[in-house]
């Protein structure tokens, strides 16, 4: 028995240094980002959603989108569908106003590097505070984005 985990132990150790041909490995490198630049891009890109969600260009509206997954975008829409009758009907224009300080943690996301942050806003035209906590990821290069929101949990309270 002993000799046999010698041998798989013997045969791990040649194959790392002789790698076998037409097997290749592939390490993708993500950038450290300082804390201060997860808030500050989570804060401007939840003030934006909330801001454009309600614009009748559908670029800006697209645009907004892709800094979502799906995950992340289903209870993005679903408060703003619930919000747009009332703003459309009384003409409202959005000012979201951040309440500081954001909170952000690291959090281990199984090879990618992400950030759990919670960020506020009140809506003074809506008389709202909304709470806002992201799970924020790095996102592929070609993404055109360094970030991505992978979750999204809303707690609204009226104030």
């Amino acid at each position: 028995m002993k000799r046999l985990h010698c041998y798989h132990l013997l045969f791990l150790f040649a194959f790392s240094l002789f790698p076998l041909k037409g097997f290749s490995v592939t390490y993708v490198v993500h950038p450290e980002y300082p804390i201060s630049e997860i808030s500050e891009w989570t804060e401007q890109t939840l003030m934006v959603t909330l801001t454009a969600g309600f614009h009748d260009d559908a670029s800006e509206a697209a645009n907004v989108r892709r800094h979502y997954l799906p995950a992340a975008w289903t209870p993005m829409e679903a408060f703003l569908r619930d919000k747009v009758h009332r703003i459309n009907e009384q003409h409202l224009t959005l000012n979201p106003q951040p309440v500081v300080p954001s909170i952000v943690t690291v959090q281990d996301c199984e090879g990618t590097s992400c950030w759990r942050v919670h960020q506020a806003f009140l809506i003074p035209e809506l008389r709202n505070r909304v709470d806002f906590n992201a799970l924020v990821v790095t996102a592929d290069p070609a993404h055109g984005s360094p970030l991505l929101i992978q979750r999204l949990d809303i707690v609204l309270s009226d104030y």
